[in-house]
């Protein structure tokens, strides 16, 4: 189990932020444990608090409707980084891990959040009274059914799914002041996260004043901004040596071309593209994978043939494109149960079996594996 575990990226980033974890026994107590004891020892303990009293690491959603279990996809909303179900009645935890922690001190983030979660509890029937503290156990694959997509968000990524009844239906620059309470607390949050990046412009006064008049026209009645710019400028001009600059890495690591004879750099741009193209085929087979993942979940639930046809209709996709990621489907059904599910590990399973085997003889393997897997069902 620690072994798989490791392999999840992001739920391991999420976890680590722990020293200790506090989780709850399958016999009914409570313990707060180091979260390595948690990692090897997760099949005696039935639920974990991802949230805790200073931070919210996850946006949680609990399905008591085993026909709501894919509201969200039906929503429109992304790829929940963990689905688990309850192998006894198909109840359900919905878990969005968050990039960033939602820090409690801020209040104005904090009602961001609740925004979200209270709008997606609406928007896909989830319980309304769920404190959104604990969760299933998700690496207690005894007891539960894990689906695990390799992905983090952030709050920005639910906003346009936050209920007109919980916030009235306003532009894009007027919701965040309002979580704020306050038109000038927002400009001057907004102006002074501007101002550390462009701290050593020599026109700094004048670009902070452009953006805070550009940030005073989004409101319905504008505020007085000269205070509240001179008060950014002077701090921005005191500290403007102390602002870390933010490590700007290219995606693909690459470091500039340099001394090369022409030929030399023909061929190095040839391997780079190489590379890029590579990464590209790899970016989109995971977003295949992600639509086939949410399709055979339907049709299991649903007790429906598993075969190209129903996959490719539930995904949203071509029948010829079903086809060509059969090796990422049988991976999909051969590990429905008891198994934290990857998609970034399953494409690259899948990747590596093609570059093994010819086309040929893999599609003709995957197709008889997928055959069995139905018959089975």
């Amino acid at each position: 189990m620690q072994e798989e575990f490791l392999k999840q990226t992001e739920l391991n980033k999420t976890l680590n932020r722990f020293n200790k974890i506090r989780a709850y026994h399958n016999k009914g107590y409570n313990n707060l444990l180091p979260i390595e004891v948690l990692k090897k020892y997760a099949h005696n303990y039935q639920q974990i608090q991802l949230n805790t009293k200073f931070h919210f690491n996850a946006i949680i959603m609990d399905i008591d409707n085993p026909e709501l279990v894919a509201e969200w996809d039906i929503a429109g909303l992304p790829v929940p980084t963990i689905q688990t179900l309850n192998k006894n009645n198909n109840k359900a935890h919905l878990v969005w891990l968050l990039q960033t922690p939602v820090n409690k001190e801020y209040k104005h983030v904090v009602d961001y959040y609740k925004a979200i979660v209270n709008s997606l509890k609406k928007l896909i029937g989830a319980d309304a009274a769920y404190q959104n503290h604990q969760t299933k156990n998700f690496l207690n694959t005894n007891l539960y059914r894990v689906t695990y997509n390799d992905t983090a968000y952030k709050l920005g990524d639910f906003k346009k799914f936050i209920s007109k009844g919980i916030l009235a239906d306003r532009e894009h620059g007027e919701f965040d002041y309002i979580a704020l309470g306050s038109r000038h607390i927002y400009l001057f949050e907004t102006l002074r996260r501007y101002g550390y990046a462009i701290a050593k412009e020599t026109n700094l006064h004048d670009m902070l004043t452009q953006k805070a008049e550009t940030v005073n026209l989004t409101f319905k009645e504008p505020i007085k901004i000269k205070y509240i710019v001179n008060s950014v400028y002077e701090f921005c001009e005191k500290n403007k040596e102390n602002f870390k600059q933010k490590n700007r890495n290219k995606v693909m690591k690459f470091e500039n071309i340099s001394n090369l004879s022409t030929h030399e750099y023909e061929v190095e741009v040839k391997r780079r593209q190489s590379c890029a193209a590579k990464r590209t085929t790899i970016i989109k087979k995971q977003k295949t994978a992600v639509k086939l993942k949410v399709a055979i979940d339907k049709l299991l639930r649903h007790k429906k043939p598993i075969n190209i046809k129903n996959i490719a209709k539930y995904a949203k996709i071509s029948d010829s494109t079903a086809r060509r990621h059969l090796k990422i489907i049988t991976v999909f059904l051969k590990n429905t149960f008891g198994f934290i599910r990857s998609i970034r590990l399953i494409v690259h399973k899948a990747q590596r079996f093609c570059t093994k085997r010819s086309v040929q003889f893999y599609r003709s393997t995957a197709i008889e594996e997928l055959n069995t897997i139905h018959k089975l069902e």
